[in-house]
């Protein structure tokens, strides 16, 4: 397995967000997470780099096992080094061009001297469509160029598995097509990849395997035919019959008691 948690618990004050998540994700796999707004996507994902350690349980990453509960800062440093995460709201610095963005990480993390970190970003870039943006600051992107360049910080590390937390749900619609193509190509390079999204004809298209939560559980998961077409949960049901319906916005979908 290239991922796996066992166990996850996590906590805000009394709202307990993660009750007991138990994933693995064998290496190549990509791994689609649905779910409506506050079932607890997101915070998963955090947790598997350790932005929000849980407070029970433990997460592997490759070969490095690391305790929510009891870890030091070297077990961290160590996880996040198999990681890279790309955010929804883009998280470039805004201070650095497109270039030094994907430098950054390069430089500081894996110790590349400067011309060998320019080489690796600006090949990267290249590959993401952005290789005449390399001077740009991101004010001067899109938010469709700020995400793939996003998405080329997180590749260039070489990370074992890269974590996307709705990479396109911060878009303009006219833009998101060009990130989900991205991250197509992506998908194909055979990396693993986990992926909090709400496009379910992206999850049709590229998934291995399809995760539902709600409540902070992993209610129901199977293949994406399976889970999107013929769900056996009444809740993983209820779900994608309102995601699916064009009056409702998928990233809010209300999931109360008729």
């Amino acid at each position: 397995m290239m991922v796996s948690l066992k166990g996850i618990h996590k906590a805000f004050g009394d709202n307990h967000v993660l009750n007991g998540v138990d994933m693995d994700i064998e290496g190549g796999e990509v791994v689609v997470i649905l779910g409506p707004s506050g079932s607890g996507k997101t915070t998963l994902l955090r947790t598997i780099n350790f932005l929000d350690p849980g407070d029970k349980g433990s997460v592997t990453v490759n070969d490095l096992t690391v305790d929510c509960a009891k870890h030091s800062k070297q077990d961290v440093l160590e996880l996040r080094r198999k990681t890279a995460m790309v955010f929804q709201n883009y998280n470039l610095f805004a201070n650095k061009t497109i270039l030094q963005n994907v430098t950054e990480g390069l430089i500081t993390v894996k110790r590349y001297i400067k011309p060998a970190a320019v080489e690796k970003a600006t090949e990267m870039l290249k590959k993401v469509g952005l290789g005449e943006k390399l001077d740009f600051y991101p004010s001067s992107l899109s938010g469709g160029q700020q995400q793939r360049a996003g998405i080329a910080r997180a590749l260039v590390l070489d990370p074992d598995v890269i974590l996307f937390d709705e990479p396109t749900s911060a878009l303009d619609p006219e833009l998101v097509g060009e990130v989900l193509d991205t991250l197509r190509d992506v998908a194909k390079t055979g990396i693993t990849m986990i992926v909090v999204t709400h496009e379910i004809a992206f999850a049709k298209e590229v998934a291995s395997r399809v995760v539902y939560m709600q409540d902070g559980i992993v209610v129901e998961q199977g293949k994406p035919e399976d889970i999107l077409t013929n769900p056996k949960d009444p809740r993983t049901q209820k779900f994608l019959r309102r995601i699916t319906d064009p009056g409702v916005d998928p990233k809010h979908v209300d999931m109360s008691e008729d």
